[in-house]
């Protein structure tokens, strides 16, 4: 199975959007080039940038992820040996849904 995720050796979402926004050094961008040619999920994101509208000087505040959606990506991501259990918790509490195993 293809792992799809960004990896320690990744350019940062930053970087990402420089290189997308060309707001780099000419060998920094070759150096993300060349990381591209090899990474689907960085290209993926670059991708993501290519049809997202520029934000330019506009500021953006920042604000706090709720916390049922921070829960539900916190177990989702940590969910390695496929249980369940804290999902269907989640879910149950928020939407009475649960996950059944595929």
């Amino acid at each position: 199975m293809i792992s799809f995720h960004k990896s320690v050796r990744c350019p940062t979402s930053q970087e990402l959007l420089d290189f997308h926004s060309n707001e780099m050094t000419t060998k920094h961008k070759n150096a993300i080039c060349k990381h591209l040619s090899s990474c689907d999920f960085c290209g993926a994101e670059v991708e993501f940038y290519a049809h997202c509208p520029k934000v330019g000087d506009e500021k953006v505040s920042i604000t706090e992820i709720p916390s049922p959606l921070f829960e539900l990506a916190e177990a989702l991501l940590n969910n390695k040996h496929k249980d369940y259990s804290l999902l269907n918790k989640l879910l149950n509490e928020n939407e009475g849904l649960t996950l059944r195993e595929a």
